[in-house]
């Protein structure tokens, strides 16, 4: 939630006269960056319509939101009203971003009403894979076409690098720098506690020999395009089984589609057979990737990529958050959230564990 006064000043951009109202806006995300709900009124000036104030992360260039914003108006051009459309400035013409003093880029777009669904029905399912299938359609011509470019998935080098991260560092080992902290705050204390129970795990199934098995893997060379890299269960909202908004594109970039079915399926609580490399992600969902493949068809390739990324992204995610927590001691607005996510993600290292074990 945002610690600062609200961005009154930033709002003027859009609304230079009349009363709004601003309010900070629950589930802000891991990255800290600042959302607010704005209420305005309408062009009769009327009724209040709702907006949804998001500040890019700190320090991020303008050419890096222009370019997200260009997949905005991409996908919203090709008729995928589930991603909110975002506001021009005031007056028109002058573009959707602005800086505010300090250098923060900031965006205005369209309120949605819904929630996640953290365990979704195979309904809601459906209705998420067919809106990313659009998506992927719709963006794999941005930028001058690149439904030709084909490589490794960007997203395979990050995994391989948190895989060699866990070999080197071990989640056996002291967790700071200096064996032990002075003074460990509660987080801190309630991670080490989990990477305890995740180096368990590991050593259960022969953890370094499999994470060795799988760093030496070479993946497939598969289409590469925009995709949206950060579709998981919280930026994808539902009213009752009907799909209301996909939201948070700004960590989209050039990738493997399967890397958002990896991060989309395996966000969501564990369904029916384990997701993991025995059962196999794919295979659980099955029957809401039907969805996926009759508007973009899945080769053989991108289904076992999306396995694979699936089950290396668990473990590079909890090698992640103990880095982030217990050597480089970041700050979290929501310490509570924080053990939600890495206990979300021992529970699935343990399903693939007992897969592999």
């Amino acid at each position: 939630m945002p610690t600062h006064d609200p961005p009154l000043a930033v709002c003027r951009s859009w609304f230079p006269t009349g009363a709004i109202r601003i309010v900070p806006l629950q589930g802000g995300g891991f990255s800290g960056s600042p959302v607010w709900l704005v209420e305005a009124p309408d062009a009769a000036g009327i009724a209040a319509e709702r907006f949804v104030l998001k500040g890019f992360a700190s320090g991020w260039p303008l050419e890096r939101g222009l370019a997200v914003h260009r997949l905005v108006a991409t996908l919203r051009e090709a008729g995928i009203d589930a991603v909110p459309p975002q506001l021009r400035l005031t007056p028109p013409g002058e573009g959707t971003i602005v800086a505010d003093g300090d250098g923060r880029l900031w965006e205005l777009s369209q309120w949605r009403p819904g929630a996640p669904a953290a365990a979704p029905s195979l309904q809601q399912a459906r209705a998420a894979l067919e809106t990313l299938a659009r998506i992927h359609v719709a963006a794999s011509g941005l930028d001058g076409g690149r439904e030709n470019l084909v490589g490794p998935p960007p997203a395979w080098g990050r995994r391989v690098e948190a895989l060699h991260a866990v070999l080197e560092r071990g989640w056996d080992r002291p967790a700071s720098p200096g064996g032990e902290w002075a003074d460990r705050s509660p987080l801190q204390v309630a991670v080490a506690e989990r990477q305890r129970a995740a180096a368990a795990i590991l050593r259960a199934c022969g953890g370094g020999s499999l994470l060795a098995r799988w760093a030496t893997i070479t993946p497939p060379a598969v289409p590469l395009q925009w995709v949206l890299r950060d579709i998981w269960q919280a930026h994808v909202l539902f009213h009752g089984d009907n799909l209301s908004a996909v939201i948070d594109l700004h960590s989209s970039g050039i990738d493997s589609p399967a890397t958002d079915l990896a991060r989309l399926l395996g966000s969501g609580e564990l369904r029916g057979a384990s997701a993991s490399a025995g059962g196999g992600l794919t295979v659980v969902w099955q029957e809401a990737l039907a969805a996926y493949a009759a508007i973009r068809p899945l080769s053989a390739e991108e289904v076992a990529l999306a396995d694979l990324l699936h089950v290396t992204g668990i473990v590079g995610g909890l090698e992640h958050w103990f880095r982030w927590v217990l050597v480089e001691n970041r700050q979290f607005h929501d310490p509570s959230a924080v053990l939600t996510r890495v206990d979300f993600l021992l529970k699935h290292l343990d399903a693939i564990a007992r897969e592999t074990g």
